[in-house]
């Protein structure tokens, strides 16, 4: 969760360096962030119909080096058409693994315990933006903007490695006869709980205003 949310959030604060380097506008920088979370959300969504039919820890594997290849990707870019469709890669695998990993955490916590299974999960968020970014930057400005996703790249490796050792195979959400629930039916229930529409409407309000406005604070303290 660390490195999906580190990768996310360090290309907001690189924006006067790549604004300058690639010779880009405020509105192709806008593009180069949300490309992420666009892709994210296509494949998050696409997802939520397919994703339970698998083993977890496969699943995880599998995004997780779609992710790895994605940020190294965006490390080794030349210009800024080949950085924007290696941030979108990096977002069409990074936008599943923050659900998956939810659902592996509420898979293998007991009930009583789950709310602190995700809090300890959710927390690296906090050290990602923390830690996570001015370390991001530093690499930037003690080499450059290539850097941190190339560090990214290579701790996402190392992950890997470890998830293929230490992540158990988890198969208890697939039905023992082959019948899963139909995701359209899984939906409709959420939706058509009124707390979870305005759960999730005030969650979208609060991310859209602030991911409109943070992507803009370094280009503006700088310019």
């Amino acid at each position: 969760m660390f490195t999906h949310i580190m990768d996310f959030m360090i290309m907001m604060p690189l924006g006067p360096q790549l604004m300058r380097i690639f010779d880009i506008s405020p509105k192709q920088f806008a593009l180069l962030v949300s490309s992420y979370t666009i892709t994210a959300g296509v494949t998050g969504f696409i997802s939520a119909f397919l994703i339970d039919r698998f083993d977890r820890k496969n699943t995880l594997l599998f995004m997780y080096i779609g992710f790895t290849v994605g940020t190294i990707a965006c490390a080794f870019a030349p210009t800024y058409a080949v950085l924007l469709i290696t941030r979108s890669l990096a977002g069409a695998f990074g936008g599943v693994l923050g659900a998956l990993i939810l659902a592996m955490v509420s898979d293998a916590v007991p009930l009583e315990r789950r709310a602190k299974g995700i809090g300890i999960v959710m927390a690296s968020f906090s050290i990602a933006s923390v830690f996570g970014v001015p370390f991001g930057l530093f690499l930037a400005s003690k080499f450059n903007w290539h850097a941190p996703f190339l560090f990214l790249g290579i701790f996402s490796a190392v992950v890997c490695v470890l998830v293929v050792f230490f992540i158990p195979v988890m198969r208890g959400h697939i039905a023992a006869d082959g019948n899963h629930k139909n995701p359209w039916a899984v939906l409709t229930a959420i939706f058509g709980n009124k707390n979870a529409r305005i759960g999730l409407t005030f969650s979208a309000v609060l991310m859209l205003g602030h991911f409109t406005m943070v992507p803009f604070i370094s280009p503006y303290m700088v310019g």
